[in-house]
């Protein structure tokens, strides 16, 4: 376990987080193998880069490691994933087909729909995708909250276009080593860890916090990935994503970001120009022309908190309460001054807000 929170998700294959005085960890990709981060905008990483190199006949570039017979069967098997979101376009038949929403859009990730059977089932068919991920069709405002609801087997809720698709393999049915999944090496599998639901949001925490007792961090994966390995496939053409076709973020998701900026690591780079945001586990710089309402939008997919005071020494000036990710929250602040505030799930995000007086 390292000292120091360490590792960025869906940049780095460990990663580890604070949660109270304790760093615990918070996702791994894996299992053990060759694989390799196709995550570069100069590099053919998309579906739609994969099929125009394979077309052109020209040499596959050294940092995919990968041979011509792999780029063959992965766009024949990435096709086959485009072929089940076409049929899954209409979000009407996803719900007829037992594809049930989450409660929120997660930013650059669309709301995951999920055929818990299939979960179960121990196969994987590009044709056949355990996840779902659709989008709202318009992405002028945020999307707070869950997109619908799936009812007697039809949709109930906004307009929703579908954007890419996930995969899941329990641990009953891999080994230690890398499955056998999508052809080649880039297919970067993860697991979550101390992942709990609190305030109808999904946040890496130490047990305790969730659960009220005083357990330590848990010793196997808890959450939307719990006992077995997931993955993200983008193959929507509307969607194709220039992190690759198997990054965990896809920045023409909103909230859009430039892609060489991502693949960098700052993801949800667009917000309201009257609110502050929450992205990369950081604030931006609050201010605020005088006392009143400062709104909040967390860009990230885990969950944060506005308190105020620090760690040590919490003020209960204000308190946002749990924010979610894609999701906003409003605090008031009624004198002018500067106020240190802190994350109350991830003491070490902290920051101050400037309120002026006129």
């Amino acid at each position: 376990m390292p000292d120091t929170p360490m590792g960025r998700v869906g940049h780095n294959r460990y990663v580890f987080v604070r949660s109270g005085d304790q760093i615990i960890p918070a996702l791994i990709e894996g299992p053990k193998g060759s694989q390799t981060r196709c995550q570069q905008v100069e590099l053919p990483c998309s579906f739609r880069d994969f099929k125009e190199l394979l077309g052109s006949g020209a040499e596959i570039p050294a940092a995919l490691n990968m041979n011509r017979s792999e780029l063959e069967k992965l766009v024949a098997e990435l096709g086959e994933v485009a072929g089940a979101l076409e049929r899954y376009s209409d979000v009407n038949d996803a719900c007829a087909a037992g594809y049930l929403p989450d409660g929120t859009q997660t930013p650059n990730m669309g709301s995951h729909f999920t055929n818990f059977p299939l979960i179960i089932d121990g196969k994987f068919d590009p044709g056949v995708p355990e996840i779902l991920l659709y989008v709202s069709a318009d992405d002028a405002a945020p999307p707070f909250g869950a997109l619908g609801r799936c009812k007697d087997g039809a949709w109930k809720g906004g307009a929703v276009e579908i954007a890419g698709a996930a995969f899941y393999m329990p641990f009953a049915f891999t080994g230690d080593d890398h499955f056998e999944g999508f052809s080649g090496p880039l297919d970067n599998w993860h697991i979550h860890y101390n992942l709990c639901r609190l305030a109808g949001q999904d946040v890496t925490v130490l047990p305790s916090v969730c659960s009220g007792k005083d357990d330590g961090p848990l010793d196997r994966p808890q959450g939307d990935a719990s006992e077995g390995w997931m993955i993200h496939a983008w193959a929507d053409g509307e969607h194709d994503n220039q992190l690759g076709a198997f990054s965990m973020y896809n920045p023409s998701i909103w909230p859009l970001s430039d892609p060489k900026s991502a693949a960098t690591g700052f993801i949800g780079s667009r917000t309201a120009g009257t609110t502050n945001l929450i992205a990369d586990f950081d604030y931006q710089v609050a201010e605020a022309t005088v006392p009143g309402k400062i709104s909040f939008f967390n860009a990230d997919p885990e969950a944060h908190s506005v308190t105020a005071g620090t760690p040590e020494n919490p003020t209960g000036e204000f308190d946002s309460g749990v924010v979610g990710g894609g999701t906003a929250a409003t605090i008031e602040i009624s004198q002018p001054g500067t106020y240190e505030f802190f994350c109350s799930l991830h003491p070490g995000m902290r920051g101050t807000i400037t309120v002026g007086g006129g």
